[in-house]
């Protein structure tokens, strides 16, 4: 079976093993017109004068029968050009390959470009060759033939697992079905409109060049899911090869340039297990720059840009510290996604770009917006797509900078849609339970880029579970921890939106509980110490604080959103979900409290307290009005009244700092306004006799058969051991949460927001 790949520059890999074959200079008939190959122009189909064989031929498996006649009578003269390019395929097997040379260009080019002729090889003998097409052939990259694309994957129910399974040792003859077939895209002028426009922000190559270099300085090159290493040879060879044409924005070269980006999108990229992360960086930069590329570029300054000030006067001068500038870079890298999905070749440049126009459209719209809800379903479809959900298997004959990076891209796939779909109260879209969640080894970016003797010793300092043993913490030991509770998280999110029955739901809860405190007994000491521990940041750099803090809560909200569940459809006491609620709300006061990571990090603040603080604080808020209205004040009061006041009322004041070009703030200062709300409903309280009558019975909303049940405890129930602290009846302090208004707070996340949105604030604040 003929494989053809095209690793960049429009060139076309041919690894067909066949015997030497003949090239043909090209010649025009009387019309004009260049001549079709003979089966060709006998089956009366069009030829695309490729040569030594065009594409049809080559499909249909007859390259052997590809000759042109111009003239019947006259003798083909067979010219061979010699040059040797070993290929090694993915499997780490030495081949040889013969490579059909791509020249838009005329004959004046440099002859460096061609090797000398030689001698017809003996038939025993695989010499590569490179040859010219003919001149007047229509270009490759507008041939309206079909190519192949990146290797997608196909399960077990697929058409190729049946016919693999049925063909079993006729590999050599059976079809490649995992392979699938697209129109190459012929380029219009509005296309290349397009792609000019989009590479227009290009014009000031330097202050993109320093605004992507300080993101990585900002997040000690833990920030984005691209190697720092890869990033600055991509920016590297774009600065050289087109750094004039990018300045100038002559339309004439600009154009060519945009051909030349929708020509190397088009192709896959060709790499060996050997190949190490610069080497294969420049397969999409320089001559082979592709519109993945550019997006990522743009992803990346957007995000940076969403910093304060990057770059002082400089950047102003630049309009590059305006606010508008971070929307401008999501609308080029969606732009240049738009590109990379006509091209459909899937692969990890694409799936990178993915993830880093998911980050910015989050700081740029908030992660409730429905944009970036319909943009993870998109990852989570190419990463599937790929094949990343069965793991990297060592038969990939992948770099191991490129393993590992898979394993952190598709580890941080499902822990992103495990966390959105908790948030908003949807069912996920991707599941552990058909998914090899792989841990990607706890090493820095740096080290991830190694090779040989060094990389070697770095691995040689990870534990046995893979955790590093110096006790630093970076963005992939966040990503680890995430993922071995992201299940107890989703097998949570099931218990809350499922149909179960009250004894599924308790015997569930405590399997999820037991896991959980497996789990944590198995992480390394240092690590329990950063989730139960005091908060000790001495001597942490700001994103090392940032990741601290955000691993302190993981275990906390499945905890929260457990007892929450367990309240709502089990009956359980509030006491440990009150305590839950607290220590959350301390820590995101405390981080929110370092002027260092709030002018670092305005984003990450804003989303933390968008969703961890408004869980906690709103459960907090409603426990604390409803103790206020209890007829008779407790003696010991779950909350402290003073205390919890003012932690409200803090918060409260860090929600309304947010900036207004934030994509948390809508979310942000609605839930200010609730809290200020109820904050003004306790410290000015109604009359005595109204606030007695305003205190209502217990009630479960929903479920009006509950109120007049009392829930029996056998000794041995299963709770006891899970804090739920089941009464005789329904806990008051937590039954009644609406206090005059209609607000599920115990409801799903969704729920909360919706009632938000829906909320007449001007008629509340008079």
């Amino acid at each position: 079976m003929n494989q053809q790949h095209q690793p960049h520059g429009g060139q076309i890999i041919d690894l067909q093993s066949t015997p030497p074959i003949r090239a043909l200079t090209g010649k025009y008939r009387r019309n004009g017109k260049l001549q079709s190959c003979e089966p060709c122009r006998r089956s009366k189909l069009r030829c695309d004068h490729v040569v030594p064989a065009c594409g049809r031929c080559v499909r249909r498996r007859c390259a052997d029968q590809c000759i042109y006649h111009p003239n019947p009578l006259s003798q083909v003269r067979r010219v061979v050009w010699g040059g040797v390019c070993p290929v090694t395929s993915t499997n780490d097997e030495a081949s040889v390959v013969n490579i059909v040379q791509s020249v838009e260009t005329t004959r004046t080019e440099s002859p460096s470009i061609i090797t000398p002729p030689t001698w017809l090889p003996r038939p025993a003998e695989a010499v590569p060759r490179e040859v010219h097409r003919a001149a007047s052939a229509p270009p490759l990259h507008l041939r309206g033939e079909a190519s192949r694309t990146g290797r997608q994957f196909l399960g077990e129910t697929s058409l190729a697992s049946i016919f693999a399974d049925g063909l079993g040792g006729c590999d050599s003859a059976s079809p490649d079905l995992s392979f699938s077939h697209t129109q190459k895209i012929r380029l219009s002028h509005d296309r290349i409109v397009q792609g000019c426009k989009a590479l227009s922000f290009l014009k000031d190559n330097s202050s993109i060049l320093r605004l992507v270099s300080r993101w990585y300085e900002i997040c000690e090159d833990e920030g984005c899911v691209c190697l720092e290493p890869i990033m600055k040879e991509w920016l590297r060879g774009l600065s050289i090869h087109h750094g004039d044409v990018l300045r100038d924005q002559d339309p004439e070269k600009i154009g060519r340039l945009v051909d030349l980006l929708w020509r190397n999108t088009q192709t896959s990229l060709v790499f060996d297990a050997k190949a190490t992360a610069t080497q294969w960086a420049r397969l999409g930069t320089g001559p082979n720059l592709r519109w993945e590329v550019i997006g990522l570029m743009a992803a990346i300054a957007g995000q940076s840009a969403s910093t304060p000030e990057p770059f002082g006067q400089f950047s102003k001068k630049h309009d590059l510290a305006h606010p508008s500038f971070p929307r401008q870079m999501n609308e080029v890298s969606e732009a240049c996604l738009s590109f990379a999905r006509e091209c459909e070749v899937l692969g990890d440049m694409y799936v990178w770009l993915l993830m880093e126009n998911y980050c910015l459209t989050s700081m740029v719209k908030g992660e409730h917006s429905h944009t970036v809800y319909t943009q993870g379903g998109e990852i989570i479809s190419s990463a599937i797509a790929m094949g990343l959900h069965q793991g990297v298997k060592a038969e990939d004959g992948l770099p191991f900078f490129l393993a590992e990076t898979r394993k952190r891209l598709f580890s941080q796939t499902y822990i992103m849609e495990i966390g959105m779909a908790s948030f908003l109260g949807r069912p996920p879209r991707i599941s552990y339970r058909y998914c090899n969640l792989q841990q990607p080894l706890d090493l820095s970016v740096t080290q991830v880029a190694l090779e040989g003797d060094e990389l070697a010793l770095v691995l040689a300092g990870l534990d046995d579970n893979g955790f590093n043993t110096a006790g630093k913490i970076w963005r992939v030991t966040w990503s680890r921890t995430w993922l071995g509770c992201a299940p107890e998280r989703e097998a949570i999110l099931d218990l809350a939106i499922g149909h179960y029955t009250r004894d599924e739901i308790i015997r569930n809860a405590s399997d999820i509980q037991s896991r959980g405190d497996r789990y944590r007994e198995n992480l390394p000491s240092w690590i329990k110490g950063v989730l139960d521990g005091p908060l000790d940041v001495e001597g942490r750099m700001p994103k090392e604080i940032l990741y601290m803090t955000v691993m302190r809560q993981l275990l906390r909200a499945n905890d929260l959103l457990l007892q929450r569940v367990l309240i709502r459809k089990a009956g359980a006491s509030s006491e440990k979900l009150i305590h839950i609620a607290r220590s959350i709300l301390q820590d995101i006061l405390l981080m929110s409290q370092r002027h260092s990571l709030g002018a670092l990090f305005q984003t990450d603040i804003a989303s933390l307290l968008a969703v961890q603080g408004m869980r906690s604080a709103a459960v907090i808020a409603v426990e604390l009005l409803n103790q206020e209205q209890l007829p008779v004040y407790p003696k010991d009061p779950l909350l402290p009244r003073s205390q919890t006041i003012q932690d409200l009322s803090v918060f409260a004041a860090r929600l309304g700092a947010i900036d207004p070009a934030d994509g948390s703030f809508v979310i942000c200062d609605q839930g200010r306004k609730v809290i200020t709300y109820i904050l003004d409903r306790i410290l000015s309280p109604p009359a005595a006799p109204d606030r007695h009558q305003s205190y209502l019975a217990p009630t479960i909303p929903g479920d009006q058969h509950q109120q007049q049940m009392s829930i029996d405890v056998p000794m041995n129930d299963p709770t006891q051991g899970l804090g739920l602290q089941m009464s005789g009846v329904m806990d008051p302090t937590m039954a009644d949460l609406n206090f005059g208004i209609d607000v599920p707070f115990l409801g799903a996340d969704n729920d909360f927001m919706q009632w938000l949105e829906n909320m007449d604030w001007e008629r509340m604040t008079q």
